[in-house]
């Protein structure tokens, strides 16, 4: 009897031992929330308020997403320095405030720039809107290289990683849902007391709608940083603080520079692949990112608190399906780039039936087509975030993070400058928005089929052997 109790408590120590608790995983969720505002108030209600309301040219919206995107290049440093330096004794909690504090600053002036530009036309409006959106930018890299290496390495050889990683990011959906359903509400509200309710569709209420939306979007971004670091919060205290020990083996790392990290990932023929697998197959998930919006004002005359619902609807997709991928995947050994694969294959799908829709004017496909976007997005999540974890090493998990999520947003910013250019371009050879929105949708199926051909090339275990050999020689050379 003896010997049977004493086997059995080391086996339920290491059943413990090798999960994430369930708290830890709800604190490790919360600085979503800050994000997710961020992102839907953006990319959503005033992305639409800019191309539509404002008439800003969506080419220029898309150039302008782009640079924002493209301050994303630091995620590859601010990981290398959070890996060698601590701020009072933590490396990656310091780096996750001072970044979605810099993001939702940047956004607060944001709306009255674009007023401005709008009716001056000016260089400086340019100028000014660019300088909020790379501020905002950098803010955001820092804190999303921040944030996933924190995820990578509260999770590392723990066996529930997918489900950690489908809650942090179902949540985030939660959020955008919520983000999008609450301005929907408050824009409804303001148009009835405006004098526009919803059952009016006459031109004087479309007006009223429009001129609403511009003014309340400065209450709009105001709220952003309060809801920042109401988010964060929860997360203080998740990271242990580093030991003497640590900062010791740390200060004995060679200082690459970035440039010499960059051509490290490039050299690696599997990070390579990976890295342009997560370029391709995000652009053809995000090349409809600014411009659904406009599909649904341009093509079906929705109004704005109509096409801002077009998010939570996209949301609750991608909520269901993570949380079922998650569970699927925690109980099941499917492998990771198969769950990617399903991902794409099914958005290739939804952006088939939003081509169909533009052709035949079929609101119920519309919705059909946005709906099972989501759930594509939500599969591939679980798979491609999980991948992503697993293509890091020990020592240097935020450089390698930093890459992905580098590679991540600039294709994501890339997506939405394309879809805008092409929207603009597409309309004005055709003189119709049917074509010029179906030749997005068409060419993001292109793009998802070659994507599923990378996945097929990437090998997790062969990258890490590739990548310690590459650890080594660096140390002897130092």
């Amino acid at each position: 009897m003896s010997t049977a109790s004493v086997s059995v408590a080391p086996s339920k120590a290491a059943t413990v031992s090798d999960r994430v608790s369930l708290l830890t995983i709800m604190r490790l969720t919360m600085p979503k929330l800050g994000v997710s505002y961020l992102f839907t108030l953006l990319l959503s209600v005033f992305n639409r308020v800019m191309i539509n309301e404002l008439a800003i040219a969506a080419g220029l919206i898309g150039g302008l997403y782009f640079l924002y995107r493209s301050m994303n290049i630091f995620q590859v440093w601010a990981g290398r320095y959070a890996d060698r330096r601590v701020i009072l004794g933590l490396r990656r909690t310091p780096m996750m405030f001072l970044g979605v504090m810099l993001a939702a600053l940047a956004l607060v002036p944001l709306p009255h720039v674009a007023v401005y530009y709008s009716e001056t036309r000016s260089v400086l409006g340019i100028v000014a809107m660019a300088a909020c959106l790379a501020l905002f930018g950098l803010g955001f890299a820092m804190n999303g290289d921040a944030h996933n290496t924190l995820i990578a390495e509260q999770t590392e050889g723990k066996r529930n990683r997918p489900a950690v990683v489908a809650t942090v990011w179902l949540f985030q959906i939660v959020f955008i849902v919520i983000s999008g359903i609450v301005s929907s509400i408050v824009l409804q509200i303001a148009d009835t007391q405006a004098g526009a309710p919803p059952g009016c569709t006459t031109a004087e209420c479309a007006a009223i709608r429009s001129a609403v939306a511009v003014r309340m979007m400065p209450y709009f971004f105001l709220m952003g940083p309060v809801l920042a670091l109401i988010g964060f919060l929860p997360v203080l205290g998740v990271e242990a603080r580093v030991s003497e020990t640590e900062l010791a083996r740390a200060a004995q790392k060679p200082q690459l520079n970035v440039r010499e990290a960059y051509a490290r990932i490039f050299t690696n023929p599997q990070a390579r692949v990976f890295f342009f697998f997560i370029v391709t197959s995000i652009f053809a998930l995000f090349l409809q990112d600014n411009i659904l919006e406009p599909f649904g004002a341009d093509v079906f005359k929705l109004a704005p608190r109509q096409t801002a619902q077009f998010q939570p609807i996209m949301g609750m997709g991608t909520i269901l399906a993570m949380l079922v991928m998650g569970i699927v995947a925690s109980k099941y050994p499917i492998p990771k780039r198969t769950i990617a694969d399903w991902g794409l294959m099914i958005s290739a799908a939804a952006f088939a039936l939003l081509t169909l829709s533009a052709l035949t004017h079929a609101l119920p496909l519309l919705f059909a087509g946005i709906a099972i976007l989501g759930i594509g997005m939500g599969v591939f999540n679980v798979g491609a975030l999980s991948m992503m974890m697993d293509m890091t090493v020990p020592g240097e998990a935020g450089s390698l993070m930093g890459a992905w999520g580098m590679a991540q947003a600039l294709s994501n910013g890339f997506a939405q400058f394309v879809g805008g250019a092409l929207r603009d371009l597409g309309i004005q050879l055709t003189g119709s928005f049917e074509a010029a929105y179906s030749v997005i949708f068409v060419v993001a199926i292109g793009m998802s089929l070659i994507a599923i051909n990378l996945m097929a090339r990437v090998n997790v275990e062969l990258f890490r052997k590739l990548t310690r050999e590459q650890l080594v020689a660096t140390m002897e050379a130092a």
